[in-house]
C-alpha cells in the first residue's frame, strides 16, 4: 500500500507518535483537576478544566488525523490498527462531549443530578487508557502490557538443553534468537515494517513489500542479510538508527543458514559441512565447549546476578539481554545519544551501577553516548568482556590504554573515535584481541599496512 500513499502523506503520519500524547496529558489533567475541585470544593478549577478538555479534544483529533495517514502505511495489524482506530475515535467523540457539558455548550435535562462532569471524565480516562494500550501492542506487540506481570502470562518456550552441537538445529537455536533479538521489535505480526514478520518460519518465507527475505543458497540476494551489509548511514540499512546492531558474529550465523543450510528450518549442524568459525560462534552462543579452539576466550562460569540489581539497571536505561538461557551473562546496551555532552556526567553514575554485575557482561555497547577517557577507567573493571562497542564517541588512545587489561576482548569498534596510530601498541597487549574497527579515525591505510607485518597482532578493519 505504501507505495500508493503520497511521501508527503507518510511524512505528516509519522508525527503521530509525538502529537500522540498532547491530548493524554491534557486529559489526565483535566481528570485530576476535577478530583482536586471535588475534594476542595473549589470551583476555581472549572476554568482550567474546560481548556484542558478542549485542548485535549482538539489535540485528539488532529492525532486521528496523523494516526490515519501513518495506518497507510500498511505495516500494521489490520484487525489490531481497526480496534485502536476506532477506540481513538470514540474517545475524541467523547471529550468534545465532556468538554460540551462541562463549557455549558449543551445542556441535558435528564442528566442533572448525575454529576455528568466526573462521569464523562472518569469514561474519558478509561477510553485512553484502552486506546493506548491497542496503540502500544501496535508497535510494541500484543504481549507488551502484561509480559512482565507476575500472573495470567505464557510460559515462556524454552529449547531443550543439548549437550553436542550436532543436535542443535540451526534455526530454532541460532537463528531465531538473533531475529528475535535483534528484527522483531519492528518485523512481528502487529507491526509489519516494510510488510514483513520475522514472528515464525511462516511469515519469514512470505517476505515484505521488497519481495523474500531470504533466497536459499544465495546470500547476495537474501535481503534479510543485505541491508545488515550497508553502511550504518545508507537509508535502507538495517536495523534502523537507535536499534542494536546485529554483530559480526551475528551476520555470519545468518550467512551460514541461508547459503550452507540453504535457509532450511528444521535442519542440525551435526547434518551440515561447517567451517570452523561457525562452529566456534555457535558454540558460544549455545555456551558449549569450543573443540575449535578458534574463540581462544572460553565463556565464563558467573553466578546469576539479583534481580534488583538488574531491575536498577535497566530503569537506568540499559537494555539487558541474557545471551545463553540461565547462563547469567549478558549483552548490555545503552541506546545511542541517550547521553550527550550536556548530561555527561550521568555517564558515570550509571557505570558505577554496571560493577555490581560486571563479571557477567561479556558485550557492551555505548555507541554514541558521549564516553570519554575517564569513563574507560570503570569499563576496564568489567574483565569478562569480550565484544566492547564504543563507536562515535570521543575517546582517545589515553582512553584505550585503561582496558589494555581486559584479556578476554576479541572484538573492539572504535569507528569515529579520537585514536590514533598510538593505540596499535595497546591492541597488542590485549592478548584475545582479533578485530578493531576503526574507519573514520585519524588511523591511515599506509599505518595499517605498516602494523599488519607484526606478529600477533589484531586485524585493523578500515572500512565496511
Amino acid at each position: 500500500m505504501e507505495s500508493s500513499v503520497p511521501d508527503f502523506i507518510l511524512f505528516l503520519g509519522r508525527f503521530h507518535p509525538l502529537v500522540v500524547h498532547l491530548p493524554i496529558g491534557f486529559l489526565i489533567f483535566a481528570f485530576i483537576l476535577e478530583l482536586y475541585g471535588r475534594w476542595k470544593r473549589d470551583s476555581g478549577t472549572s476554568l482550567a478544566i474546560e481548556f484542558a478538555l478542549l485542548g485535549g479534544a482538539f489535540s485528539a483529533a488532529v492525532a486521528c488525523v496523523l494516526g490515519y495517514m501513518l495506518s497507510l502505511s500498511g505495516d500494521y495489524d489490520e484487525g489490531m490498527l481497526d480496534t485502536h482506530f476506532w477506540f481513538g475515535i470514540a474517545t475524541t467523540l467523547v471529550v468534545f462531549f465532556a468538554w460540551s457539558i462541562r463549557s455549558g455548550k449543551l445542556n441535558i435535562t435528564k442528566l442533572k443530578g448525575l454529576k455528568p462532569n466526573m462521569a464523562s471524565l472518569t469514561l474519558v480516562v478509561v477510553l485512553v487508557g484502552i486506546t493506548g494500550h491497542y496503540g502500544g501492542n501496535l508497535t510494541r506487540g500484543s504481549d507488551y502490557l502484561v509480559k512482565y506481570a507476575p500472573f495470567g502470562r505464557k510460559e515462556k518456550v524454552v529449547l531443550p538443553p543439548i549437550d553436542k552441537l550436532e543436535d542443535a538445529a540451526v534455526y530454532d537455536y541460532l537463528v531465531n534468537p538473533i531475529l528475535d533479538a535483534k528484527c522483531a521489535s519492528c518485523h512481528n505480526s502487529n507491526k509489519k515494517k516494510g510488510g514483513l514478520s520475522f514472528q515464525d518460519s511462516i511469515d519469514i518465507k512470505k517476505g515484505g513489500k521488497n519481495g523474500e527475505a531470504f533466497i536459499a543458497g544465495n546470500v547476495a540476494k537474501s535481503e534479510m542479510i543485505r541491508r545488515t551489509m550497508l553502511d550504518p548511514h545508507h537509508e535502507d540499512y538495517m536495523p534502523p538508527e537507535g536499534k542494536t546492531p546485529l554483530t559480526d558474529e551475528e551476520k555470519s550465523i545468518l550467512t551460514f543458514w541461508i547459503e550452507k543450510a540453504n535457509a532450511d528450518f528444521r535442519v542440525k549442524m551435526g547434518e551440515l559441512e561447517t567451517p570452523e568459525e561457525i562452529t566456534s560462534i555457535a558454540s558460544n552462543m549455545l555456551g558449549l565447549e569450543d573443540v575449535t579452539g578458534k574463540s581462544g576466550i572460553p565463556l565464563p562460569k558467573a553466578v546469576q546476578v539479583n534481580e534488583e540489581i538488574l531491575k536498577d539497571v535497566v530503569g537506568a536505561g540499559f537494555k539487558v539481554r541474557e545471551l545463553i538461557f540461565e547462563s547469567g551473562l549478558y549483552e548490555v546496551v545503552l541506546p545511542p545519544h541517550f547521553i550527550s555532552s550536556k548530561n555527561s556526567e550521568e555517564l558515570d553514575g550509571k557505570l558505577e551501577m554496571l560493577l555490581p554485575m560486571k563479571d557477567n557482561i561479556i558485550w557492551l555497547s555505548l555507541k554514541d553516548n558521549d564516553v570519554r577517557d575517564r569513563h574507560l577507567k570503570t569499563i576496564g573493571q568489567f574483565v569478562n568482556l569480550q565484544k566492547v562497542e564504543l563507536e562515535k564517541n570521543p575517546i582517545t588512545d589515553v582512553g584505550i590504554a585503561e582496558i589494555t587489561g581486559i584479556q578476554s576482548i576479541t572484538g573492539l569498534n572504535l569507528y569515529q573515535t579520537k585514536i590514533t596510530a598510538s593505540s596499535f601498541e595497546n591492541f597488542i597487549k590485549m592478548k584475545g584481541l582479533k578485530r578493531v574497527y576503526a574507519w573514520g579515525t585519524a588511523i591511515t591505510e599506509a599505518e595499517v599496512t605498516s602494523f599488519a607485518e607484526k606478529e600477533n597482532r589484531p586485524a585493523i578493519i578500515m572500512g565496511m
